[in-house]
């Protein structure tokens, strides 16, 4: 029956010139397809991300500043992060709190924090093939827009970096709030889809800022469809809750510290949406805010290939095309207008370029397959150096970080370090902010010196470190 329950909507044939592209299909697929193939996309996308998965070590500061906070003496309760506080800049007391948690678990054993990073990441994959089957794709489509999307750059950096937890939390309830969706949608169901839109939406909030974005996207989801009940009630339900939290928070967000990196710089926006969309394929770019290090000619084919998509998903399906672009805006729109970018802010504009190309996928003509194939493999060989390049940080973190302690309770006063020449900007990192490292305090006894004259150690190739 068409969408499987009586009372809904029937879909009328479509009439001449009608765009079908988007369209519900009138059945729904086999049960046993609709249960085997995201639990084949899951294993398959952990299986890929094996080199994040058993990383031995982490990657940045962020991850270690919660290792030490979570670092309590046995009996005393862990430093909860307020809920009730949404004055602050970065209030996600959800994500925070479960990052708490979580190094409290999980920290001594960096490759268990890091299989369960790739194991929700790899979830949201499936997650997303399943929702493109019950769209209408067919099943060897859906699962390579899964894999395609477990693998790009921006969701191997958000994979292999602990301090992403945001990122997969708020895409997660995105993805969830799409799957909910589609399925009120088929049933004709307003009144949960409005609940579980109110609900989602908050969730996300409370993981992070950038799920402002969610009404945006059902709205956008509202408009392409036809304007049904069922996407109109669970727009207005999602904005409610975005409105709710920008009373509480629109001061907060609205006059950041300069010196936090959160200032507003609008004029920035343009550039920032470039460098985005632009990063997929080029392959030597470790993250997106060096991407424009890379050669003119690079930057120019990058810029090419991208609209060559744009324009072929808009050739298939005008409403396709038309969300395509309209929804890469949004999906990044809060973070547009900061003087920086960041790879993990790509994370779900990358999942919403995966979703309208797959869909898509079936009225493209063959330059244009040819075009998506090759996208395809340079944004997967993409996200296996990002991959490598993650683990590389991690090994070297491993043998880091304890020679580091080692080293500073032996030595009175400031440690100074020679910068390393490959990976100098990865250990600085590293001890940037970091109060301690398993008891040793760290804070501000390193300097960071150019000459080995100078240095009290130097860092060797794998992270121990040595007398000049």
């Amino acid at each position: 029956r068409p969408y499987g329950h009586a009372a809904a909507p029937r879909l009328a044939a479509p009439g001449p010139g009608c765009d079908t592209a988007a369209m519900p299909p009138n059945r729904l697929p086999r049960p046993t397809v609709r249960f085997a193939l995201p639990l084949l996309v899951l294993l398959l996308a952990c299986l890929a991300q094996w080199t994040l998965a058993l990383n031995p070590g982490y990657f940045s500061h962020d991850e270690l500043q919660w290792g030490a906070a979570a670092d309590v003496p046995p009996g005393m309760a862990l430093p909860w992060f307020p809920w009730t506080d949404a004055t602050m800049l970065q209030w996600r007391p959800l994500t925070f709190n479960a990052w708490l948690l979580l190094s409290s678990a999980l920290f001594e054993t960096p490759r268990a924090m890091h299989a369960l990073w790739v194991l929700m990441g790899s979830s949201i994959a499936a997650g997303l093939a399943w929702l493109l089957l019950r769209m209408g794709l067919k099943a060897r489509t859906a699962a390579m827009a899964g894999l395609l999307f477990a693998l790009n750059p921006y969701a191997a950096y958000v994979h292999g970096w602990v301090a992403t937890l945001a990122d997969l939390l708020w895409v997660g309830a995105s993805l969830a709030l799409a799957a909910v969706l589609e399925r009120a949608y088929r049933r004709g169901a307003i009144v949960p889809a409005a609940a579980w839109a109110f609900g989602l939406t908050a969730l996300g909030l409370l993981a992070k800022e950038a799920a402002l974005v969610m009404p945006g996207l059902v709205g956008l989801a509202w408009l392409l469809a036809g304007r049904p009940r069922v996407l109109a009630a669970a727009t207005a339900a999602s904005a409610l809750a975005a409105l709710a939290y920008l009373a509480l928070r629109a001061g907060a967000l609205l006059s950041p510290d300069a010196s936090s990196g959160y200032s507003l710089a609008p004029a920035a926006a343009p550039k920032n949406f470039a460098a985005y969309a632009m990063y997929l394929p080029v392959t030597a770019s470790f993250e997106v805010n060096t991407l424009w290090l890379r050669s003119h000619g690079q930057l120019v084919a990058s810029a090419l290939l991208m609209l060559g998509l744009a324009l072929g998903v808009l050739r298939a399906s005008p409403r396709l095309g038309l969300a395509l672009a309209l929804g890469a805006v949004v999906t990044v729109g809060p973070v547009l207008v900061l003087p920086q970018t960041a790879t993990q802010y790509g994370y779900g504009f990358s999942l919403w370029l995966v979703a309208c190309t797959a869909l898509a996928w079936p009225k493209l003509g063959r330059p244009f397959r040819a075009l998506v194939l090759l996208l395809s493999l340079l944004c997967t060989w993409h996200g296996v150096r990002v991959q490598h390049e993650m683990r590389a940080v991690g090994e070297r973190q491993a043998v880091f970080q304890p020679a580091l302690a080692q080293a500073l309770a032996a030595h009175d006063g400031p440690l100074k370090l020679q910068r390393h020449r490959k990976f100098g900007w990865a250990y600085e990192r590293l001890v940037h902010d970091v109060p301690s490292w398993r008891g040793q305090a760290i804070g501000d006894r390193v300097r960071w010196v150019e000459d080995a004259a100078e240095a009290d150690y130097r860092i060797a190739d794998d992270g121990r470190l040595v007398r000049p």
